[in-house]
């Protein structure tokens, strides 16, 4: 686990081995089988958790209709960060779309830690640019694509959940039908 974590934290910023141990120590394992939950809307949201290997679905319920938001493959650090600043219940639901390795540490523990390392901040600050940036570009794609552009922008570049992740929580994710997705899809295969 250290050694996922120190590489992806890596990508972002390179960080000092003792502070980086500082900041892995904190995690405790939170091991999650396949369709299990690691919140639910209603948590209240006190960590920052590591995906090390695995797959995560988010998603909001409505009127008995789940709207998929975010897929996270391991590595990755991810949290509801309205629920955690806010102090708040969440709203969203992670569903482990296969089983996965997870870690838990507490998310003001791991704030204080980046607070005393500027490197590991650095690193954080990089990798919430990185999240806004995707965000906001999907954002903009639901304004401006059409479903099809924004089927194949997600193949181009993120082609590991088209091979992945169900059709109907593809299809959420891109804000169609199911049926509207294998209509896309065909007509793509023509």
């Amino acid at each position: 686990m250290k050694e996922t974590l120190k590489a992806f934290l890596n990508y972002f910023a390179p960080l000092d081995a003792e502070q980086f141990d500082k900041f892995a120590e904190i995690f405790t394992p939170v091991p999650i089988k396949r369709l299990d939950h690691l919140y639910r809307e209603g948590d209240n949201i006190k960590s920052l958790y590591y995906i090390h290997d695995g797959l995560m679905r988010g998603y909001y319920p409505k009127e008995g209709v789940e709207h998929t938001t975010s897929f996270y493959f391991g590595p990755v650090l991810m949290t509801d960060l309205p629920t955690v600043k806010d102090n708040t219940l969440t709203k969203m639901n992670m569903q482990a779309l296969r089983e996965t390795q997870c870690y838990e540490a507490n998310y003001e523990e791991a704030v204080q830690i980046a607070f005393e390392n500027p490197d590991l901040l650095k690193a954080f600050y990089r990798m919430f640019e990185f999240m806004l940036n995707d965000l906001i570009a999907r954002q903009v794609s639901f304004i401006y694509d059409t479903p099809t552009e924004r089927y194949l922008n997600l193949f181009k570049e993120r082609p590991q959940l088209i091979a992945e992740i169900p059709q109907h929580y593809l299809a959420s994710y891109l804000g169609i039908q199911p049926e509207t997705l294998s209509r896309i899809r065909k007509k793509i295969a023509l």
